[in-house]
């Protein structure tokens, strides 16, 4: 961060307090994300609930797939009726209690105990057995619900503290920082807790994962809730209440008369406003393209890694996890950083920062180029049995690190700067809709590469890119001035 004489922040503390937020909450998903198929998939002795492997990627895919789709309802219940400190406030409690359900739930071996003398009900709750999964199921519906109050508002509320529209790429970069420091952190650290800190005998600590997330989101809700005072005024009312830097709300007056004609004041759209909902729409269909490309090093490139990588770095052995979520998170952190002092530094110039399409039309060539190393790579490899080094993927990581940061962050800021501000935390969900979609879509592309090979799908990734790319370079200046006009 740079500083002046005259400015000794850039940022509100309570923009900070809403990073610090993030981190609470992200540790918590990605402290039960990844362990979640294997809790569901281990052995009833190791404290599991021995699920069969098909039907357990099912039930873990849910958990990540819900929480993108369920911002579009959080955000229209705050657009319309709810301020968002206090749905920022809610959603935690209500994952934190989702967190609980996933402490509370059985084995299969109890589900099974269940006294005979219940007759019917009895066998009934026998017959479903392992596939009887309500307290699991529970656990993902009630986190989704919560992260649907949570996500998109707390970016939203953040947006509106953010005074200078020139500085909100910088600062949704560094809330991006703080959100992979939470990613981080909590698979690493559950990664280690649930096999040691946790563990009892054979018995592996994954419930016992279940609960420290869900006090961490209870003293996360309650730590955001009593920093209140430091939110600038945001967050009060609706976000259909347009309001200044401070949070005072404009035409407070009218609002507060009740009549039928102030409250309907200004629902209609301006040319400016359609024009901002229209490029929110088009960048987050783009958006699905890049996110489904992403989400490879989390499902094929992983059974890839498996296979065909040596894993090995000297006397260290990594795993797939290691390699792609782990060194992603990392890399986040500290590039997240770098790109908030890149863009901040560009906003000086007189021309001012890049653009959003600029950076988007970035973020594809650096995807293309990622998948450009993984076909060297395997040209490298010479197929058959041979094995690639480790290092390739660590270079891949670094490239679509790049793209991503680039891409992901900018699209809250985005969405703050041009959204209709009486839709921003629908057109928050929207944007996060897109991931939800692409995430649907990832599940495929397994199937592609079985069909027509590694080779040729990685080819495809990287022209489909790189067409991309041209295609939104070409663009970007009719994009912006639809923006701006």
């Amino acid at each position: 961060m740079e500083n002046s004489g005259a400015e000794k922040s850039k940022y509100p503390i309570g923009f900070y307090i809403g990073c610090l937020t993030y981190s609470f909450e992200r540790f918590a998903f990605y402290g039960t994300k990844p362990l979640l198929v294997l809790y569901l998939t281990a052995a009833v002795a190791n404290g599991g609930l021995a699920i069969p492997k098909a039907q357990a990627a099912i039930i873990a895919a849910n958990f990540t797939a819900y929480t993108y789709i369920a911002p579009l309802i959080g955000g229209y219940i705050c657009d319309k009726w709810l301020g968002a400190r206090y749905a920022v406030t809610l959603g935690c409690i209500i994952m934190g209690i989702g967190y609980l359900m996933g402490w509370k739930s059985s084995n299969p071996a109890v589900v099974n105990m269940v006294d005979p003398a219940y007759g019917l009900y009895a066998s009934y709750i026998r017959s479903l057995g392992v596939k009887n999964m309500a307290s699991i199921n529970m656990m993902i519906y009630i986190v989704s619900i919560g992260t649907g109050l949570f996500k998109g508002n707390l970016a939203g509320l953040m947006g509106r503290m953010i005074e200078d529209d020139s500085k909100m790429d910088a600062a949704f970069s560094i809330q991006y920082s703080f959100v992979n420091i939470g990613a981080f952190f909590g698979s690493a650290i559950m990664g280690v807790a649930y096999m040691q800190f946790f563990k009892k005998g054979l018995m592996l600590g994954f419930r016992e994962v279940f609960l420290f997330c869900a006090v961490l989101m209870f003293i996360g809700g309650v730590a955001f809730t009593a920093s209140y005072k430091l939110l600038h005024g945001q967050g009060r009312l609706p976000f259909k209440y347009l309001t200044d830097a401070k949070g005072n709300v404009i035409g407070e007056a009218e609002k507060n008369s009740g009549s039928k004609s102030s409250e309907n004041k200004g629902v209609k759209l301006t040319k400016k406003e359609i024009n901002g909902v229209i490029a929110i729409i088009f960048v987050s269909f783009v958006s699905i393209i890049f996110w489904t490309f992403y989400e490879q090093q989390s499902s094929a490139l992983t059974l890839y890694a498996a296979d065909n990588v040596d894993m090995t770095i000297g006397a260290i052995k990594l795993s797939p996890v290691h390699v792609f979520t782990t060194w992603n998170g990392l890399l986040c952190i500290f590039m997240s950083l770098g790109a908030a002092k890149l863009w901040a530094t560009l906003a000086k110039r007189p021309k001012g920062d890049l653009t959003m399409f600029q950076k988007v039309t970035i973020a594809f060539a650096f995807l293309g180029l990622a998948y450009t190393v993984l076909i060297f790579m395997e040209l490298a490899r010479g197929g058959g049995s041979n094995k690639a080094s480790v290092l390739w993927l660590l270079f891949f990581g670094i490239l679509l690190t790049t793209g991503e940061i680039c891409f992901s962050p900018l699209g809250n800021s985005f969405v703050n700067k041009v959204a209709p501000k009486k839709y921003l935390s629908l057109l928050l969900g929207v944007w996060i809709f897109a991931t939800f979609a692409a995430n649907k879509l990832t599940g495929y592309v397994q199937g592609v590469i079985e069909n027509y090979g590694f080779m040729q799908t990685m080819v495809t990734f990287s022209v489909v890119s790189f067409i991309t790319m041209v295609i939104l370079f070409a663009l970007s200046k009719p994009l912006n001035k639809l923006v701006e006009s």
